[in-house]
């Protein structure tokens, strides 16, 4: 199994649309074998299916993520976990014990970062709510 994890340095990338570089993780037995790291283009992001086939990935853990690449990396059947922070190393060892906490309420939007003084919008098809 392949992961993929958007990285910024040692940590997961808090908005993937940004991320300039992708950590893949080879997972057997749960354990992590190897990885390897990737330089996105835009050409990348304007074609993600095919990004996520080249590379076998059957999850992705990010930051937040806009609701038009969950759509399309959710088309591929790769599972999404989102609203995750910290250190790639420590995100991927809370995966593989079961224990990573992940925040479906992950915010970083526009709205957000501008201060929408608590007026809930949607994202994803569900409406949230500054944290």
């Amino acid at each position: 199994m392949n992961i993929a994890i958007p990285i910024h340095g040692t940590r997961v990338m808090p908005r993937f649309g940004y991320t300039r570089e992708i950590l893949i993780v080879t997972v057997e037995d749960g354990q992590y074998r190897s990885t390897k790291r990737r330089t996105l283009t835009p050409a990348d992001f304007a074609d993600l299916p095919k990004l996520f086939a080249s590379e076998q990935i059957s999850v992705l853990i990010c930051g937040g993520i806009h609701p038009r690449f969950q759509q399309v990396i959710q088309g591929q059947n790769v599972q999404i976990l989102w609203g995750v922070v910290g250190e790639w190393e420590e995100v991927l060892d809370a995966y593989l014990k079961g224990t990573l906490q992940t925040n479906p309420e992950f915010c970083l939007c526009r709205q957000h970062r501008r201060g929408a003084k608590g007026r809930g919008h949607f994202r994803g098809g569900m409406q949230h709510r500054r944290l």
